[in-house]
């Protein structure tokens, strides 16, 4: 299925953060800012960089970025507004000794939520309220490096999502709270602001009560968008990337029924968004695209030739430097040798 220029012009079309490896001591090289460059155009609204730690944070794999004051992310920010896309970044934080499987499916579910309620426990509220004050922090330096639409990553199982979800952290209302007030101050400066959460954990027991509340919460929130994705990592990585037929069904029928009693708030569906019939979405609806864009950098224009299923982007799984696609023909200019020399990469 292709959309046309009419249908994607009603609605917003979000490029999704993903954590490319294409990091440098910590922090985006060449390859990162041209691998943006590349992807953003007149034809996408927002390019949203992935999975950038707050200061003082923890990476979800050593090849995350830490958002820092180098002149690097002003060139990021600079690269995507050149080409005529919104620049996004989504901030986040995994904690201290975190590690995610290389496979795709846990072992024990059950296990994950227990380990992920006696973590939150022993945090306390002294290092929820710093870790919080960190994404103050983040938001405003974001805003000083150029970016104009700021996501919150709460979702995979990574520490936000631990934290908002009062069916782990019993004061999750006080976090609501914090990251209301967060939403709220970027709005009064004219950035965009979305949420990332998952519909569900991939623990069957823990999903099955008290979901419809959690999302209903999150829906309230004063963000702009709440970007809808599903799986905890370390539980049921096909929820995050789903491919069967069935997991992309559930993905898009859980998707559509949450927009549906939330009119008042604007949605991003994800998960091979591009293959839902445009007669389904809502008013409230855009669109989240992750790897079919990683495949064809001019995918809104030729959509026939998007993501194979060939899974290459998912280089932490397959113990990888960096994501790659097999849909390339031969290496791009910003993966070719010499391409991260310290003379290209923007550092003041």
């Amino acid at each position: 299925m292709t959309y046309g220029t009419a249908t994607l012009n009603a609605r917003r079309v979000y490029f999704l953060g993903v954590n490319t490896g294409f990091v440098s001591d910590g922090e985006p090289d060449n390859r990162y800012v041209e691998f943006y460059r590349s992807r953003s155009s007149d034809a996408l609204y927002c390019a949203i960089v992935g999975n950038v730690v707050v200061p003082g944070g923890h990476g979800s794999n050593p090849l995350t970025p830490a958002l820092s004051v180098a002149s690097v992310w002003k060139d990021v920010a600079s690269a995507i507004t050149s080409k005529g896309s919104l620049p996004g970044i989504q901030l986040a934080t995994a904690w201290e000794g975190y590690t995610g499987i290389r496979r795709f499916v846990g072992g024990s579910p059950e296990r994950v939520i227990l380990e992920a309620r006696t973590l939150v426990e022993g945090l306390g509220h002294t290092r929820i309220s710093k870790l919080l004050d960190a994404f103050d922090a983040a938001a405003e330096m974001a805003l000083g490096h150029g970016f104009k639409h700021v996501q919150i990553h709460a979702a995979h199982g990574y520490l936000p999502s631990l934290l908002i979800d009062e069916r782990i952290n019993p004061s999750a209302g006080n976090v609501l709270s914090r990251l209301s007030d967060l939403a709220l101050r970027l709005r009064g400066a004219n950035i965009e602001t979305s949420i990332r959460v998952s519909l569900k954990t991939g623990a069957s027991n823990f999903d099955s009560q008290g979901r419809d509340a959690f999302h209903q919460r999150i829906a309230n929130l004063p963000f702009d968008v709440v970007d809808l994705s599903s799986g905890f990592y370390n539980i049921d990585k096909r929820l995050i990337y789903p491919a069967r037929p069935e997991i992309v069904k559930s993905r898009h029928d859980e998707s559509l029924a949450l927009a549906a009693l939330n009119p008042h708030r604007d949605f991003i569906l994800s998960g091979r968004a591009m293959s839902c019939a445009p007669s389904r979405l809502l008013p409230n609806m855009h669109l989240g695209i992750c790897r079919d864009l990683i495949a064809n950098s001019d995918f809104l224009r030729k959509q026939e030739d998007g993501c194979k299923n060939h899974s290459k982007c998912h280089y932490f799984s397959r113990g990888e430097e960096h994501l790659t696609c097999a849909q390339w023909d031969s290496p791009p200019a910003f993966l070719r040798p010499g391409s991260i020399s310290s003379t290209d990469r923007g550092f003041g």
